[in-house]
């Protein structure tokens, strides 16, 4: 194979990829939102339709696994460590993580992942999910920068995400 034809390959597929991403940004809507399958569960807040989602958390269940995400917040770090925060009426909740980057929006990202036993999970459920269930807003914090969410939205996709998460799927 040419030099010419696998340089012609590789443009149609990075072209294909980024259409493809492109597509699957459109599908983020604005506000709250829930993906959920048997023993899976992803919630996430976009400000706006196809735009960065400043928190994603994940519960699946099917692989014991929890994992907590922003894009659109931080910028790129070389850090090897960045601290989330969340915080709402008082109360505060922080896990340690690193940045990349998401598929969907090519937005800096901020990634938490961890194994979860029952134990832990009901630590993740007595000390994360009151966050989510006070007036609000929410304020999220990605190393040195900030974004405000609001609560108003949150009530079904969070019985949702907590009938999945903890025990009820």
């Amino acid at each position: 194979m040419t030099q010419g034809r696998t340089l012609h390959r590789f443009a149609l597929g990075f072209g294909a990829m980024l259409c493809a991403s492109a597509a699957l940004a459109q599908d983020i809507p604005a506000g709250w939102s829930i993906d959920v399958k048997p023993k899976r569960a992803i919630m996430s807040f976009a400000p706006e339709a196809g735009g960065p989602r400043y928190l994603i958390v994940a519960c699946l269940r099917d692989t014991d696994e929890i994992g907590i995400y922003s894009t659109g917040i931080a910028p790129p770090s070389g850090k090897p460590v960045v601290v989330l925060g969340l915080t709402n009426a008082g109360r505060k909740y922080s896990v340690r993580g690193d940045m990349g980057m998401d598929n969907l929006t090519n937005q800096p990202a901020f990634r938490y992942e961890t194994n979860i036993d029952s134990r832990a999970l009901g630590i993740f459920r007595s000390e994360f999910m009151p966050m989510l269930s006070g007036k609000g807003p929410l304020t999220v914090t990605v190393g040195d920068k900030s974004q405000q969410v609001p609560l108003t939205g949150v009530t079904e996709p969070l019985k949702k995400f907590s009938a999945t998460c903890f025990g009820k799927s």
